[in-house]
């Protein structure tokens, strides 16, 4: 029999982790909070029934009030309203591109550590290339290119974690490819492919998945940061990096244009970082638990 850690054994370091994680208080406290501003985002039509485009001049500019919890902003729209609706994009462009950044990177790890060779020393040059630029400006190259709007700026966001997660899994695969389970399974005639996805990328999720949950919060901020130089999101779209430009104009008179939206941002990424940190603690702790074994 092929002995190997299985994230879904009963008593395996999985369900340690996790059990780990739930019990972790940073991590009750960045749930909930992520969970209320995920269900006030896409639940939006509960709390208001206003158009988050609709104008109003005569009413531009008004203070934060019960008809207005938010405020409104330079052409009278409710500031409450686009809050809401602006989380779901901005929670979206993050989710978004991790995604295609963990795809594209965790896909060209596990080929460039597990085949080796010329493959690999191509796959690590492309890698150090792409690290040689800050993670802003390799999307911001990117967006030059293929032009401005929300889907190449989640595309650009995307490709700019590619290399982090390349490189992580490209080293996981390392350690794991000479183990002597996968030795037996190669010698029990089992293909390239069912060694990847049944051995190697199990094994591998555990160290993964804390980039991954930190890298939501960097791509919610990247993605802020892209809507925020008029990159992304088109007006009058509402998105909370987009909000705070809009804002800056009327930083004096009007603080709630940019703060209600900054701390949407922040709570976002405060959140996520929260659950991140518990993950990674959990990882750590399951590691050296099984060193121990």
């Amino acid at each position: 029999m092929i002995a190997k850690l299985s994230p879904f054994q009963a008593n395996s370091p999985g369900l340690r982790m996790l059990r780990q994680i739930l019990r972790n208080r940073s991590a009750q406290i960045g749930g909930i909070l992520l969970l209320l501003l995920i269900f006030a985002s896409y639940a939006a039509p509960l709390f208001t029934d206003r158009d988050p485009n609709k104008t109003a001049p005569p009413l531009a500019l008004k203070a934060p009030s019960l008809d207005h919890p938010m405020g409104t902003d330079g052409i009278g729209r409710d500031n409450f309203t686009r809050f809401l609706y602006g989380g779901q994009l901005s929670l979206r462009v993050g989710l978004v591109g991790i995604t295609i950044g963990a795809l594209i990177g965790i896909t060209l790890g596990l080929v460039s550590g597990y085949f080796g060779g010329w493959l690999d020393s191509l796959l690590s040059w492309f890698t150090d290339v792409l690290m040689s630029f800050p993670d802003i400006l390799l999307a911001l190259a990117i967006i030059a290119i293929l032009g401005p709007g929300i889907a190449n700026a989640m595309l650009a966001i995307g490709i700019s974690f590619v290399p982090s997660f390349m490189r992580l899994t490209r080293g996981s695969v390392l350690s794991l490819r000479e183990m002597t389970y996968i030795e037996a399974s190669r010698a029990l005639g089992s293909s390239d492919f069912r060694i990847l996805s049944r051995h190697i990328l199990p094994n591998s999720v555990r160290t993964l998945l804390v980039l991954l949950t930190l890298g939501i919060g960097s791509s919610i901020l990247a993605g802020a940061a892209l809507n925020f130089l008029g990159l992304g999101a088109e007006p009058p779209t509402a998105e909370w990096g987009a909000m705070l430009n809009a804002g800056m104009k009327y930083v004096r008179q009007a603080w709630w244009l940019t703060v209600f939206p900054g701390a949407g941002i922040f709570l976002a990424v405060l959140s996520i970082n929260l659950i991140g940190d518990a993950i990674s603690d959990a990882v750590a702790g399951t590691v050296v638990s099984v060193e121990k074994k």
